[in-house]
């Protein structure tokens, strides 16, 4: 007996997931998807390396990456509830495997995203040149 009402409650659960990503994806569809939602956000992003370009995009998601002959930087935009979470990975032989998470409420403005991610990210480059005692390009 509790072992149906379980089952049954961990259906419940899982449908009304499924039911609210399809809303979300819809939602983000209706606002001219993840590029026309985001285009400030990931045109800044895009602009910090001529290289970089999209590798993947989803009905919540951008992937942004800048290859380049030590490994390669990715930014990956991930609509969840109410938020847009940027996540910043590079995998090089200088600076090894490193990752920052940020999350934003989806309203926001894009511009005080970009500046605070920069911002991140120059202190980030600040710490590791504080470190080795030498420059890393981003």
């Amino acid at each position: 007996m509790w072992i149906a009402i379980i089952f049954d409650v961990v259906v419940i659960i899982a449908c009304r997931f499924a039911y609210d990503v399809t809303q979300q994806s819809a939602q983000i569809t209706a606002e001219g998807g993840m590029l026309n939602k985001y285009r400030d956000l990931i045109e800044s992003i895009k602009d910090r390396d001529t290289r970089s370009k999209i590798l993947q995009e989803t009905s919540d998601s951008v992937t942004i990456g800048v290859p380049n002959e030590n490994g390669a930087i990715f930014f990956m935009l991930i609509q969840t509830f109410g938020n847009i979470t940027v996540i910043w990975k590079t995998h090089s032989s200088t600076l090894g495997k490193c990752k920052i998470k940020w999350e934003f409420p989806e309203d926001g403005n894009q511009k005080q995203m970009v500046d605070r991610i920069t911002y991140d990210l120059e202190k980030y480059q600040q710490n590791l040149m504080s470190l080795n005692g030498s420059s890393v390009a981003l």
